[in-house]
């Protein structure tokens, strides 16, 4: 079983303390918009309960980005963890794998055009380490795939919705 991020929305209290430690981690800035994982909280109803709900790359074992990507900059590594990556190097920014996503974790760096997401941290997942209360935790999970019947969530369709229009306002 591959090891990967175990996330438990129940535990979660929306610190945000994630995205922070992401883009340090990743980019040596404390700035959640290039943090490769996003804490969301919902509020719904008349008299509304936050609910948080934190989102990244599932490291999909049959991950549509890789499949989308017309240039195979996106593979998978051969080590225990079998996390999906992004090489920079040939990434042509054209956004496949952002609209193949059906939870927008796949993201795009206006300034460098290219796509980023999670690669668990090389191993070390920063998201992981700092937070709080567990709700993030990295351990061996039973490989996740994107396809599947369990996915028809409300929260889902929202962030491929997110993931969606982002590509598209990005193109303009």
């Amino acid at each position: 079983m591959p090891k990967q991020l175990k996330i438990s929305p129940d535990k979660c209290t929306g610190c945000k303390s994630c995205e922070l430690a992401c883009s340090f981690a990743n980019e040596r800035a404390l700035n959640p918009s290039k943090s490769r994982i996003a804490a969301i909280t919902f509020l719904e109803g008349k008299y509304p309960l936050a609910y948080n709900f934190v989102s990244t790359c599932r490291q999909c074992a049959d991950a549509p980005c890789l499949t989308a990507c017309p240039v195979a900059a996106i593979g998978r590594t051969k080590d225990s963890t079998k996390r999906v990556f992004v090489d920079q190097n040939k990434c042509i920014g054209c956004r496949k794998c952002v609209s193949a996503c059906p939870f927008g974790a796949m993201m795009f760096l206006k300034e460098r055009k290219k796509a980023f997401k999670c690669e668990l941290c090389g191993g070390n997942p920063a998201c992981a380490a700092i937070c709080p209360s567990g709700a993030i935790v990295y351990r061996n999970v039973r490989p996740f795939h994107a396809k599947s019947a369990d996915l028809q969530m409300a929260g889902f369709a929202l962030l491929s919705r997110r993931s969606g229009e982002s590509a598209k306002e990005q193109k303009t």
